[in-house]
């Protein structure tokens, strides 16, 4: 049996597409001639230029026109190309989507396979800085944007969920090899959308390093997009560590001027807990004591624990039940199950789902990242999971921006500058404000 070769047809229609593209183009620059002469260009010479677009990496001839110190190529703005790059917009920001789902070396691999178009590795480097400072743009427009125009939402019910994450990455002011990314997620209340899939509704994410900074942006956000009155119940949740304890939610809530707060210690970590204690105990005493807080019976758990301090046989064991006996019983009205206090449990504890796209990308497989690096790609994560990643790219927002500040440091075009043709691998070089390690 013969196998048909798709690579043979692949290459016929990649001449018949360039051929098709450079016709394209030809006819736009000539119908650009009238018009740029009749605004008083001249024009100077035609130049070629080889770029990678999302559909093909083509070389095409355009005009170029000049009127005093001006220059113009009325192809290159149609295009919306970038001065002396070698990618289109699109095109990073495509590159930059799939660093948010693989290692940079594997999104060389999948736009060779997929496009058939060669590039380095430090190009998807490239995409992820310019995401730094599109990001960094983006949150300096929004000093200029209009929030009168923002219709707050009321809603009966608001979640706020808090967690860290702990991610390995380098920093020349600190010799820790590991950092905690501040966590929240804000919703209004779990919804069902299929035979078994829920979704939240209004969910937005905050993460950052600084986790007092990471709250503040929580309250920006609610004070400007919900209606709170003294029929809105928050309801928090989180394990109570460092930077998430209960003190920390109920100024959340003070900040809001809610009626009603209801703050749960997070059911997936206080199981995880009761398992690692009563794991050389007795079984019945993991069950008992799982009753206990179902029902809300601190006198019930009050005796688990008794019995479990006779069974004790060393000092070390007897540090141990102090300590977990001190943080259960002080934590104990946290634990008061949700159908207890009025409401549904749908919405609460849903922390470790939001944290898997952030630590399966970049935890695990021995990655190392640089501090800005990882606060880049945590961002990214979370603006293609809200599916505004293409927004930050090419939203209208970067013409209204431009009107209102110019670029004091390097340009886009400079970000973006290539040494090399991108269907060329030689050894390339890694510039820009910071090197990203193995990922």
């Amino acid at each position: 049996m013969a196998f048909f070769e798709e690579s043979k047809l692949r290459e016929l229609l990649s001449t018949h597409n360039a051929k098709s593209f450079e016709e394209y183009i030809q006819k736009y620059d000539e119908s650009m001639v009238t018009v740029m002469r009749a605004r008083g260009y001249q024009c100077i010479h035609s130049m070629e230029r080889t770029v990678a677009f999302t559909f093909g990496e083509f070389t095409f001839k355009r005009r170029r026109w000049k009127k005093g110190s001006e220059w113009v190529v009325p192809v290159d703005e149609m295009l919306g190309l970038q001065k002396n790059v070698r990618f289109s917009w699109e095109f990073m920001y495509q590159i930059a989507d799939l660093a948010t789902i693989m290692p940079y070396a594997k999104v060389v691999r999948v736009i060779e396979m997929t496009k058939g178009i060669h590039i380095t590795k430090p190009t998807v480097v490239k995409a992820v800085k310019l995401c730094t400072q599109l990001i960094q743009e983006r949150a300096d427009y929004r000093f200029y944007e209009d929030d009168s125009e923002i219709e707050k939402k009321k809603v009966n019910v608001i979640y706020i969920e808090g967690d860290g994450v702990m991610i390995k990455a380098k920093s020349k002011e600190s010799d820790n090899n590991h950092f905690d990314f501040s966590h929240f997620v804000v919703h209004t209340g779990s919804q069902k959308i299929g035979s078994n899939r829920f979704e939240l509704q209004d969910k937005q994410e905050f993460i950052s390093l600084d986790n007092r900074q990471t709250r503040e942006q929580v309250l920006d956000y609610l004070h400007n997009h919900f209606d709170i009155d003294d029929n809105t119940v928050l309801i928090t949740n989180s394990d109570g560590g460092h930077g998430y304890t209960p003190y920390v939610f109920r100024e959340i809530a003070k900040a809001l001027k809610v009626n009603r707060h209801e703050h749960f210690w997070d059911e997936y970590h206080v199981k995880q807990k009761l398992n690692a204690f009563f794991k050389p105990y007795p079984e019945e005493l993991l069950e008992q004591a799982y009753q206990a807080i179902y029902q809300h019976d601190k006198h019930a758990l009050r005796l688990v624990l008794d019995t479990t301090e006779s069974l004790l046989a060393t000092e070390a064991e007897l540090e141990v039940f102090q300590l977990f006996k001190k943080k259960l019983l002080q934590n104990f009205q946290y634990t008061k199950p949700a159908p207890l206090r009025g409401f549904s449990h749908a919405g609460i504890g849903v922390m470790e789902t939001q944290h898997r796209k952030v630590t399966y990308r970049m935890k695990h497989r021995g990655m190392y990242w640089t501090m800005q690096g990882a606060e880049t790609m945590t961002q990214m994560i979370l603006l293609v999971d809200k599916g505004e990643l293409y927004n930050l790219f090419l939203g209208s927002w970067r013409d209204e921006y431009v009107k209102y500040e110019s670029l004091e440091n390097q340009s886009i075009s400079d970000w973006l500058k290539e040494d090399q043709n991108p269907s060329r691998l030689p050894q390339a070089k890694t510039r820009g404000l910071f090197t990203t390690l193995r990922n």
